[in-house]
């Protein structure tokens, strides 16, 4: 194979993480368009250094002298999960940014694949990938799943009796008490409940509030 040949499969790798980056960058996620670019030909670029690295040692003489083609590519998928682990956010709680993490993750492998001359699974990979990422988010919508929350709540009163009513009113709508915590300010002669429960599906936030308003010892509510 000639320079054209070598520099053609990195360029194959830079379209095909182009077309993936692309679906993320309409999204705005961290990791998009030219930062996919960037990942897939990187790494592309490895694996073709990895490939023909038996040239510089090709007049060697050396018997116990081995030229491993898989060794730059174990570092790769290795050092990927640094740039990955930079994309995921967790914000109250929640974590964000973990398929894209998985995208760069997946370009990466991509374009280890194409740089060793595999451009048909590059090419399906890439058709696949976008398969997931463009349809099954609405299927992933659809399936039951528990959803989490932590609610802390600021009341005077008696305590027992004002965190049975909050804990009867949270499981009447549906909420199941994982655990709470309870902290007594002095000074102010308040209360502080934190409550982590979970529920089958999204409830409506509006109507849970509005029956927590009820008890008028509450004096401050944070859902989230």
């Amino acid at each position: 194979m000639n320079e054209w040949n070598w520099l053609f499969r990195i360029l194959i790798t830079g379209i095909l993480s182009g077309i993936i980056g692309w679906e993320r960058e309409r999204h705005a996620r961290a990791a998009g368009f030219r930062t996919l670019i960037l990942v897939g030909m990187g790494c592309c670029l490895a694996m073709v250094v990895s490939l023909r690295i038996y040239e510089l040692f090709s007049a060697a003489e050396y018997q116990f002298l081995r030229v491993d083609p898989a060794r730059i590519a174990y570092g790769v998928l290795t050092g990927i999960g640094f740039i990955g682990a930079g994309t995921i956010i967790r914000d109250k709680g929640k974590v964000r940014g973990i398929t894209t993490a998985s995208c760069l993750w997946v370009v990466s492998a991509m374009g280890l694949a194409v740089g060793c001359g595999y451009y048909f699974l590059g090419i399906g990979t890439t058709i696949f990938v976008l398969i997931t990422l463009l349809t099954l988010k609405s299927v992933e919508s659809r399936i039951p799943h528990d959803v989490y929350n932590r609610i802390k709540i600021k009341f005077s009163g008696e305590i027992s009796k004002i965190v049975d009513q909050i804990l009867s009113v949270l499981s009447e709508k549906g909420y199941q008490i994982l655990e709470y915590s309870i902290l007594f300010q002095k000074r102010e002669n308040t209360s502080i409940v934190e409550i982590q429960c979970r529920s089958k599906g999204r409830r409506n936030i509006i109507n849970v509030l509005e029956d927590l308003k009820s008890i008028s010892e509450i004096l401050e509510i944070e859902y989230r």
